[in-house]
């Protein structure tokens, strides 16, 4: 099973955290799986290249207060935060979590106060088979396009540099190598993808370049938008690889630093 758990915050004080705070939620999920599993802890942190989770950033509701680079949380104030497990035994060390549990970034405390893994409970939540996954994938009509909203920076690799910009192949040969990193069902490889994303035609995009600021030694250059990726070119067979890709982008995220806050994706139009 793979799935996305959003956990409901709030704030027991007043402090504040970086603009860019996705190395202290990376740092938040080791502790979480190390509560959890500390040998399992070990072997994701010094053995898997890939990690097999994601961290979004802390989502707020309403105006935050940012100043010098920093976001300004007051006491009392509600948080959402969007995990991802791409392993089963990682899944279960997020829902591991319960309401009433502290959670201490800095000198910052919050309190869970609800977990979300139901859809229809909390968008962009939820818990799924893989195998379920691509059948239904499969089973549906094939889309003609494929419109991915990049919500948090996002960039990739190219030789020694970043490169921020959507190209296919990366978007979909980065989903790839997941997909075969963490053993999911199926054979996806970057040769595949490589094979199909060279006849995906650009439809559309909006977006921007970005500098982010992970620490105080990495940083990055990327981008965050809406691309529009036509499919029509290709067989359905391969149609049907990329709709699992897109599906899967959901949960695994895009290119690089995806358990930093990285890469964050919703798909908007399968079809």
């Amino acid at each position: 099973m793979i799935g996305a758990i959003v956990y409901e915050l709030r704030a027991l004080n007043t402090d504040s955290l970086p603009l860019y705070h996705g190395q202290q939620m990376h740092g938040l999920c080791f502790k979480i799986l190390k509560d959890y599993s500390p040998v399992m802890a070990d072997y994701i942190h010094n053995q898997m290249l890939i990690k097999p989770f994601t961290a979004a950033e802390l989502a707020f509701y309403g105006k935050i207060s940012a100043t010098n680079n920093r976001l300004y949380i007051k006491e009392g104030q509600l948080l959402r935060w969007r995990v991802t497990a791409l392993s089963d035994e990682v899944l279960q060390a997020f829902l591991s979590l319960q309401p009433g549990y502290k959670i201490y970034l800095g000198n910052l405390q919050l309190d869970v106060e609800r977990v979300y893994a139901d859809p229809e409970l909390c968008e962009y939540s939820g818990v799924v088979e893989p195998t379920e996954m691509m059948a239904e994938c499969f089973s549906c009509a094939l889309p003609s396009s494929i419109t991915m909203d990049f919500q948090s920076a996002t960039t990739f690799r190219s030789g020694k540099n970043d490169f921020p910009w959507p190209l296919p192949e990366y978007v979909f040969g980065s989903l790839a190598d997941k997909w075969a990193a963490l053993r999911m069902p199926g054979d996806i490889s970057r040769t595949l993808v490589a094979e199909a994303a060279s006849a995906i035609l650009p439809l559309s995009w909006q977006g921007k370049s970005c500098w982010i600021k992970l620490s105080p030694q990495r940083s990055a250059r990327c981008f965050v938008g809406r691309f529009t990726y036509g499919v029509n070119n290709l067989s359905d067979t391969y149609k049907g690889i990329l709709a699992v890709l897109a599906a899967y982008a959901e949960f695994a995220g895009v290119g690089r630093w995806t358990s930093h806050g990285l890469g964050q994706v919703r798909i908007i139009d399968k079809n």
